[in-house]
């Protein structure tokens, strides 16, 4: 009789803890998402490229017959952009570079209250494997090994060409300008060399106004390193001030990216990563590099109105407004699909640069915009009045902006970009 009890006991004691996961596990489990489609958005869509957090894109999602068919794409409302005066909706680059849509299929797994697909995948320009999470609520999505199928400048890291100076003259800068016009134009303006020497003037006040550097100067002191990843990014690692002393910082590895196209690139740009970065650039700190646009324009507020006749400050937040919708109108039409930039090799390293297409309808569009503003083209003559260049005369720049239509229609060449050197440790 002992010997039955025990046996009842063991018995008893044995399956008590398979009793217990079972009951636990039902209890525990959560219902699985009910819908069969649903969007996520913001802060309901956690997506990574590689492991760093893709801000900005959309994901549209039907489950049908034990599979998930999601579709990826990216649009901004420019109105909850925040003191812009913007409104409409503009196109943006897709999760992956060269695909403003990205739709894929993946069976699905039931877990603890969310489904997960696993896979792997290809474009015509990315190969990658995926994870990912789908909640009632939320949609967890991960990209992994990207990797471009062009490798061409995969792995290619630069520095900005050094700004040396022989006499008068510098011999080298970290930026690619070059203007050239129909012969048959006879107009005679250096516009190459009045380029770089607005680039090599001092206009942009540093350690609290105590200093001025000029842009090449800041482009060459504040950017360490331009590195073309093989997995698409386009990381840039920069010296920040930001919160008190110099370090290095490196911008978001998808904040732009880019694709081997023609005899260049594509740079696919995150505009709400390059909207952060911007704040932060421009948060008030006495120690940072900060750019004085009044300055830079050549008069303060009180001394711009009285020339041109308006009052108030040169920087409201209307011609604040003006110019970021000046920019946005003349980049807008190649955020999506990519902006292009010609890529000429060199013995030290690259020159990379905006065309001469892209160029001229970059400034013809910019031009059209600001000019229209009377504040803005009274300061910009006057700045321009002010520029001493060797063999230039103060008359021949200040007709520039009149005349600028008229250069653009007759321009044959006009490359801006960057000069770039191989990186050696």
């Amino acid at each position: 009789m002992n010997h039955i009890i025990k046996r009842g006991i063991f018995s008893i004691g044995l399956a008590l803890p398979l009793v217990l996961a079972v009951s636990c596990k039902n209890n525990d489990d959560a219902p699985l998402p009910s819908f069969d489609d649903k969007s996520f958005t913001g802060t309901n869509l956690e997506l990574y490229y590689n492991g760093e957090q893709m801000p900005g894109k959309s994901a549209k999602v039907h489950i049908a017959d034990g599979k998930a068919s999601i579709t990826f794409d990216s649009s901004i409302d420019l109105s909850q952009i925040s003191g812009a005066g913007l409104s409409g909706t503009l196109t943006c680059p897709g999760v992956l570079p060269g695909n403003l849509v990205l739709d894929l299929t993946s069976p699905l797994q039931a877990e603890n209250g969310y489904y997960s697909v696993v896979g792997s995948g290809e474009t015509d320009n990315v190969t990658y494997k995926y994870t990912g999470e789908i909640y009632a609520d939320k949609m967890v999505f991960k990209f992994a090994d990207c990797k471009l199928k062009n490798q061409i400048f995969g792995g290619k890291v630069f520095v900005p060409t050094p700004l040396k100076k022989e006499g008068l003259e510098y011999v080298s800068s970290p930026l690619h300008l070059e203007w050239e016009l129909d012969p048959s134009s006879n107009i005679t303006i250096p516009l190459s060399d009045i380029l770089k020497g607005i680039t090599e003037l001092p206009i942009i006040p540093v350690y609290n106004n105590t200093a001025y550097m000029s842009i090449a100067q800041g482009i060459e002191s504040v950017i360490k390193t331009i590195a073309l990843t093989p997995s698409g990014n386009l990381p840039i690692m920069y010296i920040s001030t930001l919160g008190g002393a110099a370090h290095i910082a490196t911008t978001s590895g998808n904040m732009i990216q880019y694709l081997p196209y023609g005899n260049g690139i594509k740079l696919f740009l995150n505009p709400l990563s390059l909207y952060s970065e911007f704040l932060l650039a421009a948060s008030d700190n006495k120690d940072d590099y900060q750019f004085d646009f009044a300055e830079m324009l050549g008069k303060r507020p009180a001394e711009t109105a009285a020339a041109t006749g308006t009052t108030g400050e040169l920087l409201t937040p209307e011609i604040k407004q003006a110019i970021l919708k000046s920019l946005l109108s003349a980049l807008a039409p190649q955020i999506a699909t990519g902006v292009p930039m010609a890529v000429t090799p060199t013995q030290s390293g690259a020159e990379i640069y905006f065309d001469t297409q892209t160029s001229v309808t970059f400034l013809a569009s910019i031009f059209e915009n600001l000019m229209k503003d009377p504040v803005i083209a009274g300061a910009l003559q006057s700045q321009l009045g002010n520029i001493t260049l060797p063999g230039v005369t103060p008359e021949q720049i200040a007709q520039i902006l009149a005349d600028l239509p008229q250069y653009l229609i007759k321009t044959t060449k006009l490359e801006i970009g960057l000069s770039l050197t191989n990186y050696t440790k």
